[in-house]
């Protein structure tokens, strides 16, 4: 569906953010122009990893089955300390994971940034702008005029309701802005893209070697390729000449065994860990690397970074559509602005157990083995324990629920298995959800939701969904796209529903809005109001 009309928001930045940015708003048909000033589609390939919450937005957003295509699965991290058996390493496995991506995919960036475009292309015939870079910003109270300088180096002046700055660390969006931008170097790395030869270790894994002062991580890639990562305090061998000998050298200091041959491609960097001051100043948003950046440890970073163009996206989306006041953008940095800080955090634990250089690796054994680290560390790094919950706003003197609270993630789950219904199936559409799980009343509870049902579309017409989970499937006043049975018991389990019975809110972003009592339904109804006008 090709886009119409004059373009509402101005992207800045065709990376991983910007492109789920405007796939977010075209696909609630708001007019984008998507520039990006590289001179065109990145042939290598930086971020490799794509962590079962993105997997579950790019399910929710139709593209899936793609990426699997071009992905290599990875059960998770072993941490090989030195003179310890390898079958004996900590590692962290995420085959556990309550998702059905129980696992983390490894993906070349360029790979993955093509599989975005094609979507976008085929979708909503969009093209990033290439050699289009934003050099000017002047926002006022209702328009930010944008100066943009084109592949011919001439500068046409354009206005946008909004501007987004997925631009990067050294973002322009973020400066024109005046938002500050502070943290610290924390190392330098060196990476490469090459063939490897002689390997002994399970190459499904993810593998971190490491020394005293010496850190390597060898990760196999879709294609010929594995990814090296290195680091070391001095920088003599991140910063030296001759890249292939000083990654064989390192290798063999640390007893890998594995014999390098030239990379495909390399470079280096400083290791920062910083967050932005604030993610809006008026119309202008920065989103992503825009907004923080932090040790690649763990792998969450691009993951992260989507996740916020998920989160803004509807939000952003509803206030150009004329459907909420801007009073919901400044929930965007709310909710986002700690979820960066934890990933901030998990980032440099992870980076510490690895490079904490100067420190014997026996020294550091003991983070791996505290109670619950593994638990800890693959539902932080999946991004399935982030939540909003400590900064949402619900309404007063509902009865307190057992399961996912407001902001949690929410669960996943087989409603049926031929054919095969799954909660998130419910989910698959640009507007709010809510499931109606009935209790022991089956009668009176199918009776409250089509309640809720009709004052919810008299209240929000179109923009909320309303599906009766129930094994009886005529009478109940839902038409058959509305109604489901539960076959496996899956949802009453992950959202811990009893004989009381559920209804539950989802958010477009599939994060919990509301969970209440069949009786306290019509709470719905006033919590909505905070993201479409009015009072909560």
């Amino acid at each position: 569906m090709p886009q119409t009309g004059q373009p509402e928001v101005l992207i800045v930045g065709a990376g991983p953010s910007g492109l789920i940015m405007a796939h977010e708003l075209l696909r609630r048909r708001v007019p984008v122009r998507l520039i990006e000033k590289r001179q065109g589609p990145s042939h290598t390939t930086r971020a490799m990893t794509v962590h079962a919450r993105s997997m579950e937005m790019f399910e929710h957003i139709g593209m899936a089955h793609r990426l699997e295509e071009v992905c290599l699965e990875c059960p998770g991290n072993i941490y090989n300390f030195p003179g310890r058996a390898y079958e004996d390493q900590p590692r962290a496995d995420y085959r556990v994971l309550p998702t059905r991506f129980a696992f983390y995919y490894k993906i070349n960036q360029n790979d993955f940034e093509q599989v975005l475009r094609e979507h976008l292309l085929a979708q909503y015939d969009m093209r990033p702008e290439y050699r289009t870079e934003c050099v000017g910003l002047d926002a006022g109270a209702d328009s930010v005029e944008a100066q943009i300088c084109l592949p011919d180096g001439s500068v046409e002046t354009q206005h946008f309701g909004w501007v987004v700055g997925c631009d990067g660390k050294n973002s322009f969006v973020r400066e024109s802005a005046g938002i500050a931008f502070t943290g610290d170097i924390v190392a330098e790395m060196a990476m490469m893209d090459v063939v490897l030869e002689n390997v002994n270790f399970d190459d499904r894994w993810m593998n971190y070697f490491f020394n005293r002062d010496l850190f390597m991580n060898c990760t196999k890639l879709p294609g010929k390729n594995w990814r090296l990562y290195m680091s070391e305090p001095n920088g003599d061998y991140i910063h030296a000449e001759d890249k292939r000998a000083s990654f064989q050298e390192v290798a063999d200091k640390i007893g890998i065994g594995i014999q390098i041959g030239e990379p495909e491609w390399a470079t280096a960097w400083e290791i920062r860990n910083n967050i932005a001051e604030r993610y809006r100043n008026g119309r202008l948003l920065i989103c992503g690397d825009a907004s923080h950046i932090h040790s690649p440890s763990g792998g969450q970073g691009m993951n992260g970074c989507m996740q916020d163009a998920f989160n803004l996206g509807w939000k952003l989306a509803a206030v150009v559509r004329g459907e909420a006041g801007e009073a919901i953008l400044d929930s965007y940095e709310k909710e986002r602005k700690p979820i960066g800080e934890q990933i901030s955090e998990g980032a440099m634990a992870t980076h510490h157990i690895v490079m904490g250089f100067g420190e014997e690796p026996e020294e550091r054994y003991h983070l791996t083995q505290a109670e619950g680290w593994e638990a800890h560390t693959i539902r932080l790094v999946s991004g399935l324990s982030h939540t909003y919950a400590d900064n949402v706003v619900v309404p007063d003197g509902l009865s307190p629920v057992a399961g996912p609270r407001a902001g949690d993630r929410a669960p996943d789950a087989l409603l049926t298995k031929e054919p095969q219904k799954r909660v998130y199936d419910l989910t698959r559409h640009p507007d709010f959800t809510v499931l109606a799980i009935p209790g022991k009343d089956v009668a009176g509870d199918e009776a409250k939701a089509r309640e809720l049902r009709d004052k919810l579309e008299a209240a929000y017409p179109g923009r909320v969904r309303v599906f009766l989970v129930t094994d009886k499937l005529d009478e109940s006043g839902f038409d058959f796209d509305h109604r489901v049975p539960d076959e496996t018991g899956e949802v009453r389990e992950r959202y811990e529903v009893g004989d009381e019975g559920r209804f539950v809110l989802i958010r477009p972003d599939l994060y919990v809005g509301l969970p209440v009592l069949p009786a306290e339904g019509e709470a719905m109804v006033d919590y909505l109001g905070q993201w479409f006008g009015r009072e909560p």
